[in-house]
């Protein structure tokens, strides 16, 4: 039997249409992974602010705050050590306030950890110098920081206690205000997350995606 020859205006699977569901197909699968590892393995933080620039973009002030920063992902948990960037909780501390009239009006900050408990820490001349539990003081190498440290004296932690700095040393309410201002010092239970090196490193791309994905959302909401 004869084949019958294919109509010119009969409809045909197109490559191109193929490709397109694909690529939808894996967008989707995409953004229902990154979901599930947001839910129970990633915290999503928007950066906000100077305090950690160059290290980290805090967007563009707005009114009475900050739009367009980069977008990390943290790792949830507490479980820091020094030189770790932190996400961290203020409204349990005393130097938390909304009104700004303590050292922190804002409830999420991201700062890098300075000293852990058992460390002391001192910045002389605008260097930082850091002793160990056990240790000497020595000067810390901190190719991160921007401008000058400012000279504060010798304090030491206690259990739990962290000391934490912005790497924008001239910009930033810290845990050398904290002690200015004579409240006590945040601890790791303050900590809700640390951001990983590969979590900086890819900050470009995690802040296309979110922003993709707060997008595909926003069209279907």
């Amino acid at each position: 039997m004869m084949r019958r020859p294919a109509m010119l205006n009969e409809p045909r699977e197109s490559g191109v249409s193929r490709i397109v569901l694909g690529i939808v197909f894996a967008i989707v699968l995409i953004v229902l992974v990154f979901d599930l590892l947001r839910a129970f393995v990633f915290l999503v933080v928007e950066v906000k602010g100077d305090s950690m620039r160059d290290t980290l973009y805090g967007g563009e002030h707005v009114g009475s705050g900050y739009t367009g920063g980069d977008i990390l992902y943290a790792v949830r948990g507490n479980d820091v050590s020094r030189g770790d960037i932190v996400i961290l909780d203020t409204t349990a501390s005393e130097a938390y306030d909304a009104d700004g009239s303590a050292v922190f009006s804002a409830e999420i900050i991201i700062k890098r950890i300075i000293a852990v408990e058992g460390d002391c820490v001192r910045c002389e001349n605008g260097v930082l110098w850091r002793k160990e539990a056990g240790g000497e003081y020595v000067p810390l190498d901190e190719p991160y920081a921007k401008g000058r440290t400012p000279d504060f004296a010798e304090v030491c932690l206690g259990a739990g206690e962290i000391f934490f700095l912005g790497d924008n040393r001239a910009n930033s309410a810290d845990s050398e205000d904290i002690v200015k201002e004579g409240y006590p010092l945040l601890t790791t239970d303050d900590v809700v997350g640390v951001v990983p090196d590969w979590a900086v490193f890819i900050k470009g791309f995690s802040t296309a995606l979110e922003r993709f994905r707060a997008g595909i959302y926003g069209i279907f909401a």
